[in-house]
């Protein structure tokens, strides 16, 4: 699986390098591009992992989301916020504005304002964007024909939302490694916290927990922790970045009671 990943990988490089000085201006052209990506990894995702129904949680869940995403500044993309039904810890993304979270993270949280910070992270990983011509669409068809993505993994989840902005950065921003793309996240996601009136705490309270190797949770992280890896590095940056927001005479609730009552339904299983 790893071999054919790189061989992709490459083959985006080199595409990307060939394409470089072709662009487009109609950016419409791009967000369909983008938008079909995700489509496909969407649809691969749910042929995986079921959804998670039970409609009290699905609006709880859109309802921070959406608040979230209006302080984003991509606001071309129609976000979509998705339960999936899994006691694992887990939470990612697709091109085009796909935010998945796992029944099995919310056993993991506290608080509203945790909640809202995994949330803003995979939020955060959705801004990029940029003009340039690519081909995704075709490389991307091209892993799913000689990639072999079954089983209930997430590592596969994983690597087909990290392969799908892989392409595109390829094509567009550069070589980023999940690291800088992290952190990056990071510090867009505590401004939007902050903007939406979500207490940015929350996100450093749960990151901070998963560093704990005694904890109970810690084979139900593995997966999340190997796509979000926490280092030194990333810990000071988050300190640093939330040191820097305007918290001035800001109150905000952390809204555990709520939290509890209405995820209730997942936690007791």
């Amino acid at each position: 699986m790893r071999k054919k990943i790189i061989f992709l990988l490459i083959f985006v490089h080199l595409a990307g390098c060939a394409h470089q000085n072709k662009t487009i201006t109609d950016s419409s052209q791009y967000s369909k591009v983008e938008l079909e990506l995700g489509e496909s990894i969407h649809h691969r995702i749910l042929q995986t992992i079921p959804i998670y129904s039970e409609q009290e949680l699905n609006r709880y869940v859109q309802t921070i989301g959406q608040n979230i995403a209006q302080a984003a500044h991509r606001r071309d993309l129609s976000y979509r916020f998705v339960i999936l039904a899994d006691d694992r810890i887990y939470a990612t993304y697709a091109p085009g504005g796909y935010v998945y979270i796992t029944t099995g993270f919310f056993k993991f949280l506290t608080s509203e304002i945790e909640l809202a910070g995994v949330l803003a992270h995979e939020i955060g990983r959705l801004q990029y964007k940029d003009p340039r011509f690519s081909k995704v669409k075709k490389a991307f068809d091209l892993f799913l024909r000689t990639g072999s993505l079954v089983g209930p993994a997430f590592g596969n989840i994983g690597v087909l939302s990290i392969v799908g902005l892989a392409i595109i950065s390829n094509f567009t921003n550069g070589e980023k490694s999940i690291t800088t793309q992290t952190c990056d996240a990071d510090r867009r996601a505590l401004r939007y916290l902050v903007e939406s009136g979500y207490d940015p705490q929350g996100l450093l309270d749960s990151i901070r927990r998963m560093t704990d190797t005694k904890s109970s949770y810690r084979a139900y992280l593995y997966d999340y922790l190997q796509s979000h890896p926490i280092s030194p590095r990333r810990l000071r940056k988050l300190d640093l970045e939330f040191l820097k927001l305007p918290l001035e005479n800001k109150q905000f609730n952390s809204r555990r009671s709520e939290f509890l009552s209405l995820t209730e339904s997942v936690r007791s299983k």
